[in-house]
């Protein structure tokens, strides 16, 4: 490499020592906070009381399970909305399956993947609504548009299969 002198090279010491020594510093400042005044960064419903009879109306799924749990509760039968949630997550593994970028309905597939995304995104923001009655009915319509779309999905694949082969 021909590097005969210093001048190319770059000393890491003191660089590393200053970082490291602003982390430390960094963590101490916060384990000190915490440690003299432990409740700052809490939350207000850490202090009410539970009730063991009662679930709080605020507890929702974490956001990537939002648009099934707004499914689960629009079915008011149990085993139907445990069918129903789950063949809502195993239609994204279908979905492996379909190879749309080869076929000649490129227009019709990109408005059918684009109401399968509104109607995902409407879902999950239903999802973590309360159970009232606005949004009970919108679960229900949401919930069979996004059945309906991924069935149209699948079915234009397979339409375009055998009609452009």
């Amino acid at each position: 490499l021909h590097c005969h002198g210093d001048y190319d090279k770059v000393c890491f010491a003191p660089e590393y020592w200053g970082k490291d020594a602003y982390n430390i510093l960094v963590w101490l400042v916060f384990i000190v906070m915490s440690l003299i005044s432990p409740f700052v960064l809490g939350d207000a419903e850490m202090f009410i009381e539970a009730d063991p009879m009662m679930s709080p109306v605020h507890i929702v799924p974490e956001w990537y399970f939002l648009f099934a749990y707004a499914i689960l509760r629009a079915i008011p039968n149990k085993i139907l909305g445990v069918i129903a949630l789950l063949m809502s997550i195993v239609i994204f593994y279908f979905f492996a399956f379909v190879n749309n970028y080869t076929s000649s309905l490129v227009k019709l597939n990109k408005l059918l993947v684009f109401s399968f995304i509104v109607s995902s995104v409407v879902l999950s923001w239903l999802g973590q609504c309360l159970v009232e009655d606005p949004f009970t009915l919108l679960s229900v319509v949401f919930s069979l548009l996004y059945f309906g779309l991924a069935s149209t999905l699948l079915f234009v694949f397979l339409f375009s299969k055998k009609l452009f082969e």
